[in-house]
């Protein structure tokens, strides 16, 4: 047992690893400032995509849907960025710099998961409710079948942010369809209509 937990070490310890370390550092490094600097500049960087079983996006804000997730993109880049240099500064040490190294990662991703996911709470205790939307123009994101059945996507411009819904039709509405929120059916599905020349007026 004490030779393999040797063997394991200076595995970890060799210059392969520390080669892994250095990738994940850099690599991790780059792309969560990537996500920052997209996150600042407006573009929500890949804060909005979570690692759902179904790969959907949250819909909006008001959903209900950004409970606290510790395996968002930003949070795995936070771990592995974290993981990368700690092995960098530690992989001499093999197992321990290993085992320290994932240790100060994941404390990094649970941190910056809590952190993100306060922030969109702080951000679901304005003022907007899903109520608001209703009378909002909106365009249709994915197709929406007709007779109500099954449930498409819109996209709304509403105070300064684009968010996506749920939406149900009468009619068949293809993608790039500007229509109307006409009404909210539950907390998070709406009715649109197709915009026409009367409803324009």
């Amino acid at each position: 047992m004490e030779d393999l937990v040797s063997s394991a070490g200076e595995f970890l310890a060799g210059a392969k690893v520390a080669m892994a370390y250095w990738f994940l550092a850099i690599f991790g490094s780059i792309f969560f400032a990537i996500t920052g600097l997209m996150t600042m500049l407006g573009f929500g960087g890949l804060d909005d995509v979570e690692l759902d079983a179904d790969g959907a996006m949250p819909d909006h804000l008001d959903s209900g849907a950004l409970d606290f997730k510790l395996f968002s993109i930003r949070s795995i880049l936070a771990f592995l960025t974290v993981f990368g240099w700690g092995g960098v500064l530690w992989g001499k040490y093999g197992i321990w710099g290993f085992l320290f190294a994932f240790a100060a990662g994941f404390v990094t991703q649970v941190i910056t998961a809590l952190l993100f996911w306060m922030v969109m709470k702080l951000q679901c205790s304005g003022t907007v409710h899903n109520k608001d939307y209703v009378g909002s123009k909106a365009t249709v994101y994915i197709g929406i079948p007709g007779g109500r059945k099954e449930s498409g996507k819109i996209k709304v411009s509403f105070q300064g942010a684009t968010r996506e819904l749920r939406a149900v039709a009468d009619e068949t509405l293809e993608t790039g369809c500007a229509v109307v929120i006409a009404e909210q059916i539950d907390d998070q599905l709406f009715l649109v209509k197709k915009i026409d020349e009367t409803t324009q007026k």
